[in-house]
């Protein structure tokens, strides 16, 4: 062999080496790395949640929106306010759902789709407060196909936060 094709084997054979390396790295977690986004989390804040990661698995764009609700539960000994409630992108709506079944929201994603409320709501000690998550698979058009992560910021007066994270694998 010339050193032309010895040359060019080196170079697809680290091009070969690099694109598994890559695609390695860019697996979806495991199951035991999911597992670990479940448990609580405090985050400098006594609202804890057992659930903070949910993934819907595949879902269609034409069976349109899916929604997943969180528990979010006061550990401390005082009442405490939330008054943020924010999405990480304009697909995604958060609502607080309160014990009667009504809704307040939705809660967006600051600096678009217009002005995100505030949510001023207080979880009493010992209390809970649930939080639903509403994905549009539609909202980004046939660019929305493929894997998506979404997050939720739940933040109280002292600025402890809780995230919340949703995965969806989209189809048309």
């Amino acid at each position: 062999m010339d050193k032309k094709t010895i040359i060019s084997l080196i170079v697809i054979v680290i091009g070969i080496t690099g694109l598994v390396w890559w695609s390695k790295t860019a697996e979806p977690e495991t199951t035991a790395d999911a597992s670990s986004k479940s448990h609580p989390a405090r985050n400098g804040s006594a609202l804890v949640s057992d659930e903070l990661f949910y993934d819907f698995g595949k879902i269609s764009m034409k069976d349109g929106k899916v929604s997943k609700v969180f528990k979010v539960t006061n550990t401390g000994t005082e009442d405490i306010n939330v008054p943020s409630l924010s999405t990480s992108c304009m697909c995604t709506n958060a609502y607080i759902v309160k014990a009667d079944g009504t809704k307040k929201g939705p809660f967006g994603m600051p600096g678009h789709s217009g002005f995100v409320p505030k949510a001023n709501e207080v979880v009493k000690s010992g209390g809970t407060l649930d939080i639903e998550i509403v994905y549009d698979p539609n909202a980004h058009g046939p660019a929305g196909v493929g894997s998506i992560d979404r997050f939720v910021y739940l933040e109280d007066s002292d600025g402890g936060k809780l995230q919340f994270e949703i995965r969806a694998n989209v189809t048309p």
